[in-house]
């Protein structure tokens, strides 16, 4: 598992996005105009996760326009970063006195490490286990070997 902070966020969405538009930002900014969304406060915070894919979470600021960035480009922008994983993107905004919304956002990163195996590969490797003497791989190919075949 991968884990990014606000930084790596943001330097990996102004990288996709010059790559898929071909324009470099001047800026990335986050946004906490929420005023709709403050049923989701909670203890003067506010925390959007991947189910708030639809939520604007930041502007991207080019030499002639902005343009608003939304939860669901950012996993993107990851998923294109990080191929074949699944993405976990939080961004949490501060609304506390003194505050002013400060933003900061995290992910985690998971590869998917369990491939999926037929039984005559899970044969061979539990020969290999066999040769090995591990008997815990073994056992754990076993239990997947009969698993597939009942």
């Amino acid at each position: 598992m991968i884990r990014l902070d606000t930084q790596d966020i943001l330097n990996i969405t102004m990288k996709q996005i010059y790559n898929i538009f071909k324009m470099k930002p001047l800026e990335l900014r986050f946004v906490n105009d929420f005023q709709g969304e403050s049923y989701l406060l909670t203890n003067d915070k506010l925390h959007l996760s991947n189910q708030h894919y639809w939520a604007k979470v930041m502007e991207c600021v080019f030499e002639n326009h902005v343009r608003p960035v939304l939860m669901c480009e950012v996993l993107y922008f990851l998923r294109n970063e990080f191929l074949e994983s699944e993405v976990k993107l939080g961004f949490s905004y501060d609304f506390a006195e003194g505050s002013n919304g400060e933003a900061a956002a995290s992910a985690e990163i998971r590869f998917n490490d369990s491939p999926e195996l037929k039984p005559g590969e899970i044969a061979e490797l539990i020969d290999f286990a066999l040769v090995l003497q591990d008997k815990q791989w073994f056992d754990e190919l076993t239990a997947k070997y009969k698993q597939l075949t009942a």
